[in-house]
């Protein structure tokens, strides 16, 4: 999902920082490795695989001990549990309302630590990707949210996912920032603040690489 090279990544920044001249709004971009390490989910692959594995043994393979069996499954269980620490076999045991709640924290978490607590005048607004779990937050502090639905920031997330579906990381992202700016200034008639929004860096933020 991530293809970003520098000249890429020096093109976005150089759009977040057009975005904040243009409607007064500080803008954080941030993107996650993963929002969680889930580690359910490992124990999750762990357990069910290794039922399934002893459940397809026991066709074929008989032990006599009574014990055997237990530590079988035991055994198993470790290995199968460590596997699923790997991305492939974790995304098998990934719950849709697992990797919702977990996004939506970390996005939430990130908004008020990298964002609304770092500036003076509280207007700002954060697009976070979560890559593990091809998952997008968009989040608008109080004063947008006056003028700017959810419904509206839903359909960013909707284009930026298209975009993304076709390996066009760069281009999904260049148009939400400008979809984005275009909704402010036409809620707004404008500015949403005259305060500088120099506060932020206009960097991408990338978590967990």
């Amino acid at each position: 999902m991530h293809n970003l090279d520098q000249e890429n990544i020096k093109h976005i920044e150089s759009r977040i920082k057009q975005f904040e001249e243009q409607t007064g709004c500080e803008l954080l971009l941030v993107v996650a490795k993963t929002s969680d390490p889930y580690p359910a989910a490992s124990l999750r692959f762990g357990v069910v695989s290794s039922f399934l594995t002893t459940l397809i043994f026991s066709y074929y393979f008989e032990f006599h001990h009574q014990a055997s069996w237990p530590i079988f499954f035991f055994i198993l269980t470790i290995l199968f549990t460590w596997l699923g620490g790997f991305t492939g076999a974790k995304k098998l045991a990934l719950s849709s309302w697992e990797t919702t709640r977990e996004c939506r924290e970390k996005a939430i978490e990130c908004f008020h630590s990298l964002g609304t607590t770092q500036v003076d005048h509280k207007v700002t607004a954060m697009i976070m990707i979560s890559l593990l779990e091809k998952r997008i937050e968009i989040l608008v502090d109080q004063k947008i949210k006056q003028k700017v639905s959810e419904n509206d920031l839903n359909d960013l997330i909707h284009l930026m996912l298209n975009d993304f579906k076709n390996n066009n990381f760069s281009s999904g992202l260049i148009k939400s920032i400008e979809c984005l700016e275009q909704k402010i200034l036409t809620s707004f008639s404008g500015k949403v603040a005259e305060n500088s929004p120099e506060k932020l860096s206009n960097t991408i933020h990338f978590l967990n690489f």
